[in-house]
């Protein structure tokens, strides 16, 4: 009697060799989701990370740029009006991407996600730069 359970036992689980269970499948599927959600989490930080140094790279270009202009017309190119130093554009007025195009010293506008204004305190000069992404992320400031 206990040898034929045992065998019949056996031819079971020969029967039953041919495959993986559900709960090894269900095992290996919920460790694949957390690598590929790893996975993606590491990637969005690099995008935003590649972002924010292109928008230093393009604000240290238009700051480049901003200062030629001067240099050529004794004034800088300021989105409200083109304003002579003293006092030049104040604190807080857009740079004229525009007028740097025209001029041949910018070959493209920056992209929309970038603001560029001027900035007015100590230690700065009348035509410095200060740039940001759009919407406004706080750690990432051209010139802060």
């Amino acid at each position: 009697m206990l040898l034929a359970l045992l065998k019949d036992a056996r031819r079971r689980s020969q029967r039953s060799q041919g495959g993986f269970t559900l709960v090894e499948l269900l095992v290996v599927i919920a460790i694949l989701g957390i690598l590929a959600a790893i996975v993606l989490f590491n990637i969005s930080g690099v995008s935003a990370n590649a972002a924010c140094n292109a928008m230093k790279t393009d604000g240290a270009t238009i700051q480049g740029a901003a200062d030629i202009y001067y240099t050529n017309n004794l004034k800088y190119p300021d989105s409200v009006a083109d304003v002579a130093v003293p006092p030049g554009p104040a604190n807080g007025d857009g740079v004229n991407i525009g007028e740097l195009i025209t001029a041949n010293l910018l070959h493209q506008a920056p992209p929309a996600t970038e603001a560029f204004t001027y900035v007015v305190k100590a230690g700065y000069g009348s035509g410095t730069v200060q740039g940001k992404l759009v919407p406004n992320v706080a750690t990432c400031i051209y010139n802060p």
